[in-house]
Formats: structure tokens, C-alpha cells, sequence
């Protein structure tokens, strides 16, 4: 019978040829001199180079009871790489990193440690220095600020360096969403989560696939599918301006029929365009709020999620 290790390290891959093995070695050296039971799992993303022949050469070496690859038939994104990975899992916790040797595997007792001192359900290894270029620092810095701004129970600290209780990374498996977004379903499920400081080292080989105008779009697409702040900003405007055209609607109509001094059509033309844009707008902003509740539907986001259950 195969032993169940205590954690699975789920690795999604790109552009990992270079990389992937020196990897798989530190991370096969901290979990042996922690004494502790570890799989790993490699998911291909279908990028453009030998990343699936040197993960296969590497399960001969190392052994497939400890390292699990699994290829895609396309590239579907490095969050939905991730939750593919959940699905293969056999840890008690689950412990994700980029295949680019940004993150230390040495770090990864951090991300353990905090965890036990709270018991948390996810705990983020939170950057002390970002070793990307200026530019995208900043970029990274102003649209993480933003999505906190847009969707308040995202933890501050979120990054692709996280322990994810393997029962709560289950729950992502059930959800369905034309945009994947890994802490946000994260946030759906738990806010039992913490974080700790951790290294973040420069690129070891080749360039990121995220680009500037990709990570604009990535926040866009958790914008519209993970945020209710754009429709509710329109239905709330929507509902300002309708009643500031009603007011100016009854005043004109009260304007005709007490003192009678506007010029003739004035008044029609007024409530038809005052009145007529304000209920079309206010009618936009009930759709929207109609739109995004089917949204939230067709996510399957969990109702409920169980901590702990003490029936006796």
C-alpha cells in the first residue's frame, strides 16, 4: 500500500524546461531534512518548450510514487494548471509554487509553521522584496491595491506561494467560471488565512509569459467575474441620476402649469429626454444586478463550507 504523504508541492508549469529539475531537487532536500512525507505534482500548460520531456526523465529518476506529471491538451492558464493539480493531490495540505525558482523551497517551513501556530486553512507567503523589474513592480503593486480595493475579503497579501488546506483546495474543483481566479475562490470558501514573510529570488532562466497588458487583463477578467463594485457603482449612479431627473422632470412640469413661461416643445422634450435617459439607465443598473447574481449562480459557488463538525 503507498504511503499518504503529509503535503503535496503542486508546480504549474510553462516555460520550465530549465528549471524544473533543479527544483524538484530542493524541494526533495528541505522535506528530507525536515523529516517530513512530500508528492510532487507538475502540471505541463502546454508551453512552448521541453517541459514535458524533462518531467518525464525526472519521474524515471526520482520515481513515480513521488512525482506525478500531468500534461494538458492546451494552455488554460496557471490557475486553472493549479486546480487541475488539486485534483491529483493525496496530502493532508497542499503547498503551490511557480516552476521559475522564485520561490525558495527552503520557505516552504515557513508557510508550515504558520500554519500550525493557527491552524489556518491557506496561509500566503507574503514577498518582503519583489525581485521583478521596476516597471512591473509598480504596475503589480497598483493593480493588487485595486483588486483589494474591489473585492474586500481578498487577502491583502495574496501570491502564488501558498499552504492550502487540502479539504478547503477541494471545494475549488466544483466551481465553473469563464475566468478562473484561484484567490477568489480561496476567499469564497475560508477567511481563516494568514501570512508570512518570505524570500522572493530573481528569474533563474528564460522570461515571464506575464506581461504588462497581461496582468491588466487578468485584473479586468477578476474585475467583472470576482467583483460586484463596477455594477454596483452603475446601479448606484443609475439611481442618482434618475431621481435628479425626476426632480428636474417635475419642476419643469410644474414650471408649465403654474407659470407657463417656458417655450412651447421645451417642456416635452425635457421629460421625454430628462425622464426617458433616467429610466433607462435605472433599468441598466437592475439588469446588471439581475446579470450578476446569475454570475454568482453559475460559479457554484459554495453555500456553505464546514470547519469542523462535533456530533457527539
Amino acid at each position: 500500500m503507498a504511503i499518504v504523504p503529509q503535503y503535496s508541492v503542486v508546480v504549474p508549469t510553462y516555460r520550465g524546461q530549465d528549471t524544473i529539475r533543479p527544483l524538484a531537487h530542493q524541494i526533495d532536500t528541505y522535506f528530507r531534512s525536515a523529516g517530513l512525507s512530500y508528492e510532487l505534482i507538475f502540471v505541463n500548460d502546454c508551453g512552448p518548450d521541453q517541459s514535458w520531456e524533462v518531467m518525464q526523465t525526472l519521474q524515471r529518476e526520482m520515481g513515480d510514487d513521488l512525482v506525478k506529471i500531468v500534461r494538458l491538451t492546451r494552455n488554460f492558464g496557471q490557475h486553472n494548471a493549479l486546480i487541475c493539480g488539486f485534483a491529483h493531490v493525496r496530502g493532508q495540505f497542499i503547498v503551490t509554487m511557480d516552476e521559475d525558482l522564485q520561490h525558495s523551497p527552503a520557505d516552504i517551513g515557513r508557510l508550515i509553521a504558520a500554519q500550525a501556530s493557527g491552524n489556518f486553512d491557506v496561509v500566503y507567503g507574503k514577498y518582503e522584496t519583489l525581485q521583478h523589474s521596476g516597471f512591473r513592480n509598480v504596475t503589480s503593486t497598483l493593480l493588487k491595491k485595486l483588486l483589494r480595493a474591489s473585492i474586500p475579503d481578498l487577502h491583502p497579501d495574496y501570491t502564488a506561494f501558498r499552504l492550502i488546506r487540502t479539504s478547503i483546495a477541494r471545494h475549488c474543483l466544483e466551481m465553473r467560471n469563464s475566468y478562473t481566479f484561484l484567490d477568489g475562490y480561496l476567499t469564497w470558501i475560508t477567511n481563516n488565512v494568514a501570512s508570512v514573510v518570505v524570500t522572493h529570488g530573481e528569474r533563474a532562466a528564460g522570461q515571464s509569459s506575464y506581461t504588462v497588458g497581461k496582468l491588466i487583463e487578468h485584473s479586468i477578467n477578476i474585475f467583472v467575474t470576482f467583483s460586484d463594485l463596477p455594477v454596483r457603482i452603475f446601479s448606484l449612479t443609475s439611481v442618482g441620476i434618475f431621481f435628479l431627473t425626476t426632480c428636474y422632470t417635475l419642476y419643469v412640469l410644474f414650471r408649465k402649469l403654474i407659470f407657463n413661461d417656458l417655450s412651447a416643445g421645451f417642456p416635452t422634450l425635457a421629460i421625454l429626454l430628462g425622464f426617458g435617459v433616467g429610466i433607462i439607465l435605472l433599468g441598466m443598473g437592475i439588469l446588471g444586478e439581475y446579470i450578476h447574481r446569475i454570475n454568482l449562480k453559475t460559479t457554484r459557488r459554495p453555500i456553505f463550507v464546514e470547519a469542523e463538525t462535533n456530533n457527539g
